[in-house]
């Protein structure tokens, strides 16, 4: 079983369902349940890979959370594509949120800055994006320990779903939280975690670490990233235009 294949995140998903429920969000709130694992997405490089994902959940019958970024240098949220892709996530159950990476600002200006982006998302998309979490909140310190509110939006960095803290980790955390990043899990393996020990967690992936066959570390995972992209560019310009020069592709493949 390779690491970050579908296969490895069946193991890991059917592994937490044997211990905790898996549960939307929402569902955290509404019924203030004290048992639970809650899975987010957080779209960084390829909504193709994030919606494969989505139905390897769907199959295994769990509802999850995928976060957009409206301004991505990698892909356009907002392209006919993609719009598609993300509407076929959300009609697969799962929910859809803003990835949002806001420059350092008032706290008042920073909620309209989030709700003015997820009006942006709702409008091309025509549905309701009812949440949001941070991206790279290194660049913008205590953001986290604010645990922002947003009127009438889930921020999945509430306290409900996340414990922040400052150095050294605490013996008994409210909430339990694992993620990977570049190709590793920064706060252990999910596989590796005591659920016998555990009664609420939030499990965050990035989906263009996961794939078919998995890689082994950042740099293959990376290559067959590019190469993806680099097909679905060439598509995008031989759709787009009659006098695409087939000859090109000899030189770039």
């Amino acid at each position: 079983m390779n690491n970050f294949s579908y296969e490895q995140y069946v193991s890991i998903i059917s592994m937490i369902k044997g211990k905790l429920p898996i549960v939307d969000f929402n569902d955290v709130i509404e019924t203030n349940l004290d048992k639970f694992c809650v899975l987010r997405h957080d779209i960084e490089f390829s909504i193709d890979r994030a919606l494969k994902l989505a139905k390897v959940e769907h199959s295994l019958g769990v509802v999850s959370t995928y976060t957009v970024q409206l301004r991505n240098n990698t892909y356009n949220a907002l392209s006919e594509k993609n719009i598609e892709a993300v509407k076929e996530i959300r009609n697969l159950g799962h929910s859809v949120g803003l990835h949002q990476n806001p420059p350092q600002m008032s706290d008042d200006k920073l909620i309209g800055y989030i709700l003015k982006d997820i009006e942006t998302l709702e409008h091309y998309y025509g549905f309701e994006v009812d949440r949001y979490a941070f991206h790279r909140c290194g660049s913008n310190p205590g953001i986290l320990e604010k645990y922002v509110e947003v009127p009438n939006k889930i921020n999945c960095y509430a306290k409900e779903f996340f414990h922040y803290f400052k150095g050294d980790k605490p013996e008994k955390l409210n909430v339990n939280y694992i993620a990977d990043s570049n190709h590793m899990w920064k706060y252990g393996s999910p596989l590796d975690l005591k659920l016998d020990e555990v009664t609420k967690l939030q499990l965050l992936t990035h989906p263009f670490s996961w794939s078919e066959t998995g890689m082994e570390n950042n740099y293959w995972n990376y290559k067959f990233l590019i190469r993806e992209m680099k097909a679905e560019l060439i598509r995008s310009m031989n759709t787009e235009t009659k006098t695409f020069p087939e000859k090109i592709l000899e030189s770039i493949q």
